[in-house]
């Protein structure tokens, strides 16, 4: 797992310079806004989306600068979502990655704005040539990523969530529920690289049974910490799920068959590795046993 910590550390340290960089010569932006997206998204979090976006990049030999652009897109859109998340008209949270939330530490409107620049930003980072020379394969990023954050994806997923606090989700809809929420992201973590490699539909299949199940093992996962964890380890207000009302999978199954549910999704992981690209990548089966195990 040491190896796994430090890609991990190194993709956010990597991902954070690129940020900057980025960002370095805008000078026209609002100082305030920046400010607020700046603190949301440097040094926080765990960076798996990143992480997944240029681990497989790599595996595919795809360019570094492009695997860049679009781990840069994805996390703006992620940070986007917690702050947002963390809203008082959502989620109402005060702590987030073991910090003030972006509105606690500026103000609500500042916080919003902020979510809207990463989020907008994050399409024209896809749209730069430095993504990938052919125009078409940019405009496929640019559209897969507008399906995986909206209503077919995340926010569709949030929608359910909320819903779920008035009446109860059956079974088959919290699965969906949580594979729109959370794993829309992490899929299109997998399969953008692949996308912007020009590889196979036999590739992207095994990546989208990868993501699939990392997907829904990280929500498994995050619902158990979220009623058993540590909040010093986790870094966020916990057993907010069960005040809520929310449906989810420890509240459908209780905390035993959960962690069955757990340990079959990461065996779904590991096998979808089982093919000729994929199998030699260790970092990827150390992910899924990361997600797994993880306590934060």
């Amino acid at each position: 797992m040491t190896t796994l910590t430090n890609s991990l550390r190194n993709v956010r340290s990597e991902l954070d310079t690129y940020f900057k960089n980025h960002f370095q010569n805008e000078m026209g932006l609002p100082s305030e806004v920046l400010k607020a997206m700046s603190y949301s998204f440097i040094g926080k979090g765990k960076a798996l989306r990143p992480f997944l976006v240029l681990t497989v990049a790599d595996i595919l030999n795809l360019d570094k600068q492009s695997a860049l652009q679009i781990a840069l897109a994805i996390e703006m859109v992620h940070t986007y979502s917690l702050i947002h998340d963390d809203l008082p008209a959502m989620d109402n949270d005060t702590l987030r990655r073991g910090q003030p939330t972006c509105h606690i530490q500026f103000s609500e409107s500042t916080a919003i704005l902020a979510g809207d620049a990463l989020l907008t930003h994050a399409f024209e980072v896809l749209a730069d040539e430095k993504t990938h020379p052919n125009a078409l394969v940019r405009c496929q990023l640019i559209a897969y990523l507008a399906k995986s954050a909206g209503v077919e994806g995340m926010i569709g997923g949030q929608v359910m969530d909320l819903q779920g606090e008035k009446i109860p989700l059956m079974e088959n809809e919290i699965y969906k529920m949580q594979s729109m929420k959370t794993g829309a992201l992490l899929k299109f973590s997998c399969i953008a690289p692949a996308i912007a490699a020009q590889k196979n539909q036999e590739t992207i299949e095994a990546l989208t049974s990868y993501a699939n199940a990392i997907g829904l093992l990280f929500q498994i996962t995050d619902d158990l910490l979220d009623e058993i964890g540590s909040e010093q380890e986790v870094g966020k207000t916990l057993k907010k799920d069960k005040k809520a009302g929310k449906s989810t999978f420890l509240n459908l199954y209780g905390i035993q068959k959960t962690r069955e549910l757990a340990l079959e999704m990461h065996q779904k992981a590991l096998q979808a590795l089982n093919t000729p690209i994929l199998k030699e990548c260790t970092l990827l089966k150390e992910l899924a046993n990361f997600i797994l195990t993880r306590t934060y």
